[in-house]
């Protein structure tokens, strides 16, 4: 999707831009397409990776390599600082911050359009066909997607989580839904409640499945890089499960899961290693689709995963890539509970033998200095097996490795936002928690399955059982770890940290969020 249209990012440098008021409904096309470009953000600064680096860095997921350093905030993320960190800087969280809210700057104004023309009883534009009103229902349903999102992005961050038990009137950030024409009602929002927050997620995202088809804009270089009825339906799921309201859930889970349009017949790696217009996993929903040419990719996940943005097709084997900076690591204490490493430290034949251990992670030994002459198989060989950078890494580490993957250009790989082994273990915990055991193994099954595993029977289905399915499946994705947890209203645990200095953040988590940009404070009214 982004840039696919155009080269780079020039069709927001038309003849006539992006701007308010749009005069066709092809003009109005491209107020679409902003806010799905906007999700990239900068290099450094997109929410999609700087939620991602967050999410996993503050999980009992993580294991920090002591004394690699870098321009974030992965210190911060690593001793849970969210409490005392000011954000002064214009590093990864101050700029996704600023790209969640042009986002919605964005929607809101083609969405004004909209619905004025709605109110008057007429159509947006004159001399509109019966397709023409088709295509603009279905930019209503986009734009009331893409706000919904970002302000989902928002609250995970910035507002501690929904309490489906107490009380959600705590005020955070400003929930801007109408359009602001000038600087001045920009600069004097007004702060919203966490119980306003997530009805207007949730409204916004009811409202774009009422009108969104369940078919893609068959058009697109990656059809899948714009959203139809059932990646709204699948995002209103995850929404209702992080808000603890799982029976609201199920059903939207179902209905997408029973569409037939999606399958786990393709390898896990294979969301992963294309971009736009190379085709698409069919498990993938809705992804970020970036083309062979566009500037919008994220370096975040160098980060936290094995390779540098420059690799290609993850690099692995001769092309062998591994990030300088890359800080974490899988930690022990993860690795040892879902079975893909031994207490001594050695490799399970077990973890050999999933799918998704081969093709997402990669296990290397303590670091060795490299004996083989470069550029010989063997010196290769070596590289994709021990630790190479740092002599004080001694021990194996078990790397995440979905990022960067596609063989053409790894740093255009598209990025899977709504998938169907997702939603399969959503509903397969959810099954299992009202006592449905038949129906959770079903869903579990099909996951193991995809992987190369057997099948777990229905008597011996626990929830430890799928919450390690769902660790080896969605790790490195969207800060998955911690949504799991607080979707559960599990006790966020420490991981390998030091059981002397942290202890695990418990639900409900009133006190567990960052704190808003200090430039947005200077700037806004509505936080003096």
């Amino acid at each position: 999707m982004l840039t696919t249209a155009c080269d780079n990012d020039s069709f927001f440098e038309l003849q006539r831009a992006n701007q308010y008021p749009w005069t066709s409904v092809s003009e109005l096309e491209l107020a679409v397409r902003e806010p799905y470009l906007r999700t990239m953000g900068s290099a450094w600064g997109s929410p999609v990776g700087a939620l991602g680096l967050r999410g996993f860095a503050e999980s009992d997921a993580a294991q920090y390599l002591n004394g690699i350093t870098g321009d974030s905030y992965f210190r911060e993320y690593y001793t849970r600082a969210w409490e005392t960190t000011v954000l002064g800087n214009q590093k990864e969280l101050e700029l996704a911050f600023q790209y969640l809210y042009e986002i919605s700057t964005a929607t809101n104004a083609p969405l004004k359009l909209i619905q004025d023309a709605e109110d008057a009883g007429k159509d947006v534009f004159s001399n509109m066909s019966d397709m023409d009103r088709q295509t603009v229902k279905r930019y209503k349903g986009e734009l009331l997607f893409m706000r919904a999102w970002c302000y989902f992005y928002l609250a995970r961050t910035w507002a501690p989580p929904y309490d489906p038990n107490g009380d959600n009137s705590t005020k955070h950030f400003v929930l801007a839904r109408t359009y602001v024409n000038g600087s001045s009602e920009l600069k004097n929002g007004t702060l919203a409640t966490v119980e306003e927050v997530y009805a207007a997620i949730v409204q916004d995202l009811k409202d774009a499945i009422e009108c969104l088809p369940t078919s893609y804009v068959s058009d697109e270089a990656d059809p899948r890089s714009r959203v139809n009825k059932y990646a709204a339906e699948a995002q209103l799921a995850k929404v209702y499960f992080y808000m603890g309201k799982h029976n609201l859930a199920e059903p939207l889970l179902t209905d997408v899961i029973n569409s037939g349009m999606y399958d786990l017949k393709d390898a896990p790696i294979e969301a992963f290693n294309r971009i736009s217009g190379e085709g698409v996993s069919n498990e993938v929903i809705w992804e970020i689709a970036i083309n062979s040419t566009s500037t919008k990719f994220d370096r975040n996940p160098t980060i936290f995963s094995k390779c540098n943005y420059s690799a290609n097709g993850g690099g692995r084997g001769k092309k062998w890539n591994m990030c300088a900076w890359t800080a974490f690591t899988l930690s022990y204490k993860i690795l040892k509970q879902i079975g893909w490493m031994n207490d001594d430290l050695s490799e399970p034949v077990e973890a050999t033998k999933d799918l998704r251990y081969q093709q997402t992670y990669i296990r290397l030994e303590g670091y060795q200095p490299n004996p083989y002459k470069s550029g010989t198989d063997e010196y290769y060989a070596f590289l994709n097996k021990y630790e190479s950078r740092y002599p004080a890494i001694t021990v194996p580490m078990v790397y995440q490795d979905k990022h960067f993957r596609a063989p053409t250009s790894g740093r255009r790989s598209n990025k899977p936002m709504l998938r169907l082994a997702d939603l399969l273990l959503l509903r397969s915990i959810i099954r299992f928690n009202n006592g449905d055991k038949q129906g959770a193994a079903a869903d579990l099954n099909v996951v193991r399955k995809r992987a190369g595993l057997a099948d777990i029977n229905a008597s011996d289905i626990t929830e430890l059982a799928i919450e390690n399915e769902r660790i080896k499946e969605m790790t490195g994705e969207h800060g998955d770890r911690l949504f799991w947890l607080i979707g559960l209203r599990k006790d966020i645990g420490i991981g390998d940290r030091d059981a002397g200095q942290y202890t695990a953040t418990k639900a409900p988590y009133s006190k567990y969020y960052w704190q808003i940009p200090e430039l947005e404070k200077q700037n806004n009214t509505a936080y003096q």
